[in-house]
């Protein structure tokens, strides 16, 4: 079944609010992330294993081995990869938001957290071979209005905008 962009994000949207509520990350950059690696969720790997984010198996759990394209010395390369099979969308969210909270390699991404810009470019550093990876993720992030989710994940239980959202 083929995703629309539309349904892609309302689905996307509900599984990054919901982790970035424990991580802290911004969840609109969680989607446009998604939505890169994952074509709007439309990728064999998105569809048959759950898993949005490219995230490489390792040693047990439940995997998929799938070509993906890798960046080596710039030029793209096709090599097969095994990638971790989720149960849901949320799980691999949140998985992705726990691989960044515990691993060093993303020290500078946790960060600066609260800056989406700067979360996205740290980040790419270390979770993509691709060198345009990050321009990539904030260009779907600014293209399809994704900022609208970090402010709602700021918002107060009472559902009003802090005051310094002006």
């Amino acid at each position: 079944m083929h995703m629309t962009k539309e349904e892609f994000i309302a689905a996307a949207a509900a599984a990054a609010q919901a982790s970035s509520a424990t991580s802290g990350f911004p969840p609109g950059i969680a989607v446009a992330q998604a939505a890169l690696e994952s074509a709007w969720g439309n990728y064999q790997l998105a569809r048959v294993a759950n898993n949005y984010f490219g995230i490489k198996a390792r040693r047990g759990g439940e995997a998929i081995e799938l070509p993906t394209i890798e960046y080596v010395d710039g030029a793209p390369v096709r090599v097969p990869a095994r990638f971790v099979k989720y149960a849901s969308a949320a799980e691999c969210f949140a998985a992705r938001d726990r691989m960044i909270t515990l691993l060093s390699a993303y020290r500078e991404a946790r960060a600066a957290a609260g800056d989406p810009e700067a979360f996205t470019r740290a980040l790419a550093r270390r979770w993509a071979t691709d060198p345009g990876y990050a321009e990539k993720v904030l260009y779907l992030y600014r293209v399809h209005g994704l900022d609208r989710l970090d402010l709602l994940s700021t918002e107060t239980p009472a559902g009003q905008v802090p005051a310094w959202h002006g």
